[in-house]
């Protein structure tokens, strides 16, 4: 079986969570990516956690399917390394602050004039323009000021934030959306486009219900919690061991629960009557399910046909039997050797396959794109590598 984008090649100058899920779902759709570091490597190389083989748990997560390339980009041959790459590309992809791409040369217009068919997609935090586009911009930043935090919070407890970044992961997912939209339309037209994505929009488009809810004259909904704004019972509760969430469960749960009275009482009998009287409920309930161990439960609710579950730890998750059925954990051998375990793309396909390539050794593929793709002798090969070998007095990469 093929993949899907066989024959697409995607530059990626992409960092963090964001532009880095969207180019491995590219990826793993079979597009060829050429990721494109800096010298020292992408800040995900470095990061503080588990390691395998030198490289951190969060490179190899979002990193499988690319080929390493470092380029000093501040250097002439850096930025003809782009310039030649945009010639024989079909997408480009980058996540910076706003305004930086323009002043390292490889801005949408400059890039177009190369290659019209290009599909260029930018992501920034809060948009290429307006008040807040200089200010840097990340997930937990953006969650607390499009509301979503203040949706998750609890009454009298602080506001938590999502993990791990959803809207780093929602933002690559839409990335990922508009770049696969573009290349159909450019099936059509031959011309290609530029993307333009935030971390801002992203999260708004995520708090659309609520703010559906409130433009409607809804009010403004704060401290849900687990709970759902219009269907109570509903959300997390106390059990003997631990907790569980139930779905809609009404009426059924209360004659589960052996408390058909609550069907009878005038404070529960509509469903805008529950919602009223949402912390009566749940303190009832709550009471009644701290009897018996969340497994218990469980098994009852299954026979009941209540939907419900545990709240799992990841070991859990890792260990789940549905998970481990659906095979969402791989095993991928490393560059270096060795195997290590992730968790694979949830896509399935019945008539292609996906790839699972180890994550490049920084610069693994460096010669390799420069000679074979580029054609560069090997004079220019080398000049270009012992570039991408230093650093800026400070030690920060220059990029």
């Amino acid at each position: 079986m093929s993949n899907l984008l066989d024959g697409v090649r995607v530059i990626d100058l992409t960092r963090g969570v964001a532009g880095p899920t969207a180019t491995m779902i590219l990826g793993d759709l079979g597009a060829e990516v050429i990721q494109i570091e800096p010298p020292g490597g992408t800040i995900l190389r470095q990061a503080y956690g588990p390691r395998y083989r030198g490289e951190s748990f969060e490179y190899l997560t979002l990193n499988r399917n690319k080929k390493s390339v470092v380029l000093n980009l501040t250097t002439a041959e850096g930025k003809k390394v782009i310039y030649d790459l945009v010639k024989v590309s079909d997408v480009f992809i980058a996540n910076f602050r706003a305004g930086v791409l323009e002043r390292l040369s490889v801005g949408y217009e400059a890039l177009a004039k190369l290659n019209p068919a290009l599909i260029y997609c930018s992501m920034t935090g809060y948009g290429p323009s307006g008040p807040y586009s200089q200010k840097k911009g990340i997930d937990a930043n953006i969650s607390a000021m499009t509301g979503l935090m203040s949706l998750m919070a609890e009454p009298g407890r602080m506001p938590p934030k999502a993990q791990p970044a959803l809207i780093d992961s929602a933002t690559g997912l839409y990335a990922t959306i508009a770049i696969l939209a573009a290349l159909f339309k450019r099936k059509e037209t031959n011309q290609g486009q530029k993307l333009e994505l935030s971390l801002l929009d992203s999260a708004v488009s995520l708090a659309s219900l609520a703010i559906q809810y409130y433009l409607m004259g809804g009010g403004v909904l704060q401290n849900l919690g687990s709970r759902h704004v219009n269907i109570a019972p509903m959300g997390c509760f106390h059990t003997k061991d631990g907790y569980i969430v139930l779905g809609s469960c009404w009426p059924r749960i209360a004659h589960v629960l052996g408390a058909d009275w609550l069907m009878d009482d005038s404070r529960f009998s509509t469903r805008e009557g529950r919602v009223e009287h949402r912390e009566e409920l749940d303190e009832i309930l709550n009471s009644l399910l701290k009897k018996e161990n969340t497994e218990d439960w469980l098994a009852l609710f299954d026979v009941e046909d209540i939907t419900a579950a545990p709240i799992n730890t990841i070991d859990k998750v890792v260990a789940d039997p549905q998970v481990n059925h659906n095979k969402m954990i791989i095993t991928i051998a490393h560059a270096l050797g060795g195997e290590f375990q992730t968790v694979r793309n949830p896509l399935n396909f019945s008539a292609s396959t996906l790839n699972y390539n180890s994550p490049s050794t920084l610069g693994q593929y460096t010669a390799n794109v420069l000679q074979d793709i580029l054609g560069y002798d090997e004079e220019l090969t080398q000049t270009i590598i012992r570039q991408g070998e230093k650093q800026t007095g400070d030690g920060k990469p220059l990029l």
